[in-house]
C-alpha cells in the first residue's frame, strides 16, 4: 500500500512539474502567417498636376505563403504566390501621341464642364512574394517582414460610368505586364500595416508617363 502511494505521489509530482514546464516554455507552431489577405489604398506618384487622385482607392490581394524559420531563431523566410487587384480612381485619361519612335501614353485632364460617377484604370496580376521575416517570441508577436514580389498583368482595364453610360477599355498601350517593387509589413499578432513600392516602370522607357503604383494597406493574417 504504502508503495503504491509513493509510486502514486512519484507521478503526481511528475506531471505537475511537466505542466509547469509547458506553462513557462512556449514553443511556436513550425510555419506561421501562411494565408494573408490586404486590403489596400493604391495610388501613383508623378501625378500629373493638372490630373487629381480620389482619396481612397480600394484593392485588395491575398497570397498563401510558405514559411521556414531558421532552427529556433525568431527570422524565418517565406515565399508564396497569389492575386492582387488594384483600383486607381482619377479625373483624367490615358491618351497616345504620335512621335519619332512610335507612340507615347499619357495621362491627360478631361475638357471642362465634364462629370462623371465613376473613372478607374484596374490592373490584376498573379505574383510570387518572397520575405524575410521577424517575428518575437510568445503567444503575442510583434512582426516585421521584408522583401518583395514580382507580378504578371493578367488583366488590365479602364472603365468610365458617366452621362453617357458605363463604359470599359482593355489595355494600356505601352503598358508594362511585367513589375516588380519592395514591399514591408509591420504588425501585432493577426493584423499589420502593409505596403508595396513598385521598382519596375508603369510604363515602357521613353513610351509612357512616369508614374509609380504605390499601394498601402492593412493585412489579415488568416492562417
Amino acid at each position: 500500500m504504502r508503495c503504491s502511494l509513493s509510486i502514486l505521489l512519484i507521478l503526481i509530482t511528475c506531471t505537475l512539474v511537466g505542466q509547469s514546464r509547458d506553462v513557462e516554455i512556449w514553443n511556436p507552431p513550425v510555419g506561421q502567417d501562411r494565408f494573408l489577405v490586404t486590403f489596400n489604398n493604391d495610388f501613383w506618384l508623378n501625378t500629373p498636376s493638372d490630373v487629381s487622385l480620389r482619396p481612397y482607392s480600394p484593392g485588395i490581394s491575398a497570397f498563401i505563403m510558405y514559411d521556414y524559420p531558421f532552427g529556433k531563431s525568431p527570422i524565418s523566410f517565406a515565399w508564396g504566390y497569389g492575386f492582387s487587384s488594384h483600383n486607381v480612381h482619377h479625373d483624367g485619361y490615358f491618351a497616345q501621341d504620335s512621335t519619332v519612335s512610335g507612340s507615347f501614353t499619357a495621362l491627360l485632364p478631361h475638357s471642362d464642364g465634364y462629370t462623371f460617377k465613376k473613372n478607374k484604370l484596374s490592373s490584376n496580376y498573379v505574383e510570387i512574394p518572397l520575405e524575410l521575416r521577424l517575428r518575437t517570441k510568445g503567444e503575442n508577436q510583434f512582426k516585421l517582414y521584408l522583401g518583395g514580389k514580382v507580378g504578371y498583368a493578367v488583366n488590365v482595364h479602364s472603365k468610365t460610368i458617366d452621362d453617357d453610360g458605363k463604359r470599359k477599355f482593355y489595355g494600356v498601350e505601352n503598358m508594362m505586364p511585367l513589375r516588380y517593387g519592395v514591399s514591408g509589413t509591420i504588425g501585432y499578432n493577426g493584423i499589420a500595416l502593409s505596403g508595396f513600392y513598385s521598382l519596375s516602370p508603369m510604363f515602357e522607357e521613353g513610351k509612357g508617363i512616369d508614374l509609380i503604383p504605390i499601394s498601402i494597406g492593412l493585412t489579415f493574417f488568416l492562417l
